[in-house]
């Protein structure tokens, strides 16, 4: 069947992932000038587990007859992979134009540091007026449709039972039986459902397109940290002139 094997492939996937798993890292282990180099690899290893444990969860969901809860993991995993893309972006720009500027670093910022807390908000300090805001979810989903046609429309699908709409609740949790004038309740989803294989389907999705951004990065990383290095040390020339 071919639920069992998307299954199998996203615990293939997975296990290519937790190989990228890291423990620690020496906070000058990319770069002894730039802080760049560390602040993309602090956000990559911490997205490695995250994604890990996002997928890992779903799939043990899945296996347990769980469907609805893990359709909550992958469509965070299809977030994880959205907001990654955009990491990727920034290292991809700063290589192809040889050249860092400061709205690289911004970008980074905002990837690593921004939160969409209301000012009032207890958990803030209401005098942050200048606190990085965090990009809306949709347009960081709408760039990974660019980098992967149909990426949106399945992560729509997914929003769709996620919220406490009719596929998320009436047709997720209950069956209407008209002649027998009653109407039954309990989870509907299961490996019988018709989008069923849409789901395993997502999260494979959402694991190659992460793991291929990973790659990404890891294949520009060299070149992206001499650039920031390069940058560093301009400015310390200019700044000595």
């Amino acid at each position: 069947m071919d639920t069992h094997k998307h299954i199998l492939e996203a615990k293939n996937l997975i296990a290519e992932l937790s190989n990228r798993c890291v423990k620690s890292m020496h906070n000058r282990e990319y770069s002894n000038l730039s802080k760049l180099p560390y602040k993309v690899m602090t956000f990559v290893n911490s997205m490695n587990w995250r994604m890990k444990e996002c997928a890992e969860a779903a799939v043990l969901l899945l296996e347990s007859d769980y469907t609805h809860p893990a359709l909550m993991l992958i469509r965070s995993s299809m977030e994880n992979a959205a907001i990654t893309v955009k990491l990727a972006d920034v290292v991809g720009e700063v290589v192809e134009r040889k050249q860092v500027m400061d709205a690289d670093d911004e970008k980074l910022m905002r990837i690593l540091f921004a939160n969409n807390y209301r000012k009032d908000d207890p958990f803030t300090d209401p005098d942050e007026d200048d606190r990085l805001k965090a990009e809306r979810i949709g347009k960081l989903v709408k760039r990974a449709e660019e980098e992967c046609p149909g990426f949106q429309r399945y992560y729509s699908y997914l929003c769709e039972f996620v919220h406490p709409n009719y596929d998320g609740v009436s047709q997720s949790y209950s069956l209407l039986h008209i002649e027998d004038g009653k109407t039954d309740f309990g989870p509907r989803l299961n490996s019988a459902h018709e989008l069923y294989n849409a789901f395993t389907i997502t999260l494979v999705l959402a694991l190659t397109v992460y793991l291929r951004q990973i790659e990404f990065i890891d294949d520009n990383l060299v070149d992206f940290i001499n650039l920031c290095d390069i940058d560093i040390i301009k400015q310390n020339t200019d700044n000595n002139k």
